[in-house]
């Protein structure tokens, strides 16, 4: 009988011990997982906040860049001399700003099974909206390259240089827009430079470059600004 008490008792000693260590385990991974579940959140913040500004700052960007391509879309269609504001009009319409969205921690959610971690399921929503929508609007962040190719082969190269010396349109780091603050040119011959301009008005075919990459800028401020709209929605559930 004894032996059977302390059989008993030891048994019921070891299940007790495995309960405990069970519940401790348990413990330390809804610790752990916690903790994870905060790292990411903060790193997805910093992505979209990140993103967001990068937006922003484009879509100011490109909407002075579509100014300026109708800027020199109306003096393609005039008979007025080329001058500095035209000069730099047909440079500026040619511009682009790339940008890389920062989709990695998404990624690692996705790739290491760790999206369980976010149980509002209502912000998983919204983050796959907000990536999904990376995917599908990107290709459309960056305007055909015809016109850029055809009117920086025409402006001489010199002229080019001294643009982009005196008037730059971003930060060193290439970042932050200036705004296209005024400049002077100096020393330009614009009589040599209107007689390289004159073809085009009488070529349809870059007017109708301009006239396509006017329509895509449209669209890519759409588009930015469409982004900052679903990033908002994200920060918005990770806030809650």
């Amino acid at each position: 009988m004894k032996n059977r008490r302390r059989t008993a008792g030891e048994f019921v000693l070891i299940v007790v011990g495995v309960f405990v260590a069970l519940l401790l385990d348990t413990m330390m991974n809804e610790r752990h997982d916690g903790e994870l579940r905060l790292e990411y959140l903060v790193r997805l913040e910093a992505d979209i906040n990140a993103d967001k500004q990068a937006f922003e700052y484009r879509i100011e960007f490109f909407t002075a860049v579509q100014q300026f391509s109708q800027e020199f879309l109306d003096w393609m269609q005039s008979d007025a001399p080329v001058d500095q504001n035209v000069l730099l009009a047909a440079f500026y319409a040619a511009e682009i700003w790339p940008y890389v969205p920062r989709t990695s921690t998404y990624q690692d959610l996705q790739s290491t099974g760790n999206l369980r971690l976010i149980e509002n399921i209502e912000l998983r929503t919204r983050l796959f909206e907000y990536h999904n929508k990376i995917d599908i609007s990107r290709p459309g962040w960056n305007p055909s390259a015809e016109y850029r190719e055809t009117v920086r082969g025409i402006i001489p190269s010199d002229v080019q240089a001294q643009i982009r010396k005196a008037c730059p349109t971003a930060d060193i780091d290439n970042l932050v827009p200036t705004g296209f603050p005024a400049c002077i040119l100096q020393d330009i011959d614009y009589e040599h430079v209107t007689a390289l301009f004159e073809p085009m008005r009488d070529d349809a075919s870059v007017q109708n470059l301009l006239t396509y990459r006017h329509s895509e800028l449209g669209v890519m401020i759409r588009l930015f600004r469409q982004q900052v709209s679903f990033g908002d929605d994200v920060l918005a559930q990770i806030a809650d």
